[in-house]
């Protein structure tokens, strides 16, 4: 259960991709760089650890990260479309669920 916070950052990165895709039509490159950003925020989420004492929310963060730089990337590129909305809307969702899912215990705690 140590990964399923990563797997659901790696499902809504997917889902980023090719949401907008069967909505839209092809892709920007602002929607590449969106999807690369949230490609690097499942490799946060799986690399944060929330067992250093005072940073449960490591994981949290390491989405939320690249949920804000999703947006900053699209505001930065100009005009907002449907594709970046879908996909603002995906990265918030993916910090959310993130969120959602309770931390693994922690070594010790399993074998107390």
């Amino acid at each position: 259960m140590t990964v399923a916070k990563a797997i659901v950052q790696l499902v809504m990165t997917v889902l980023a991709a090719i949401v907008p895709a069967l909505a839209v039509g092809p892709l920007d490159p602002t929607a590449w760089v969106n999807i690369v950003v949230l490609a690097a925020g499942t490799v946060m989420v799986y690399n944060a650890s929330n067992d250093i004492p005072g940073w449960n929310y490591a994981k949290l963060i390491a989405s939320a990260v690249s949920a804000v730089a999703v947006v900053l990337a699209t505001s930065l590129a100009g005009g907002l479309e449907a594709t970046d909305y879908i996909q603002m809307a995906l990265a918030a969702a993916a910090a959310l669920g993130v969120g959602a899912i309770p931390n693994a215990p922690t070594p010790a705690a399993r074998h107390a």
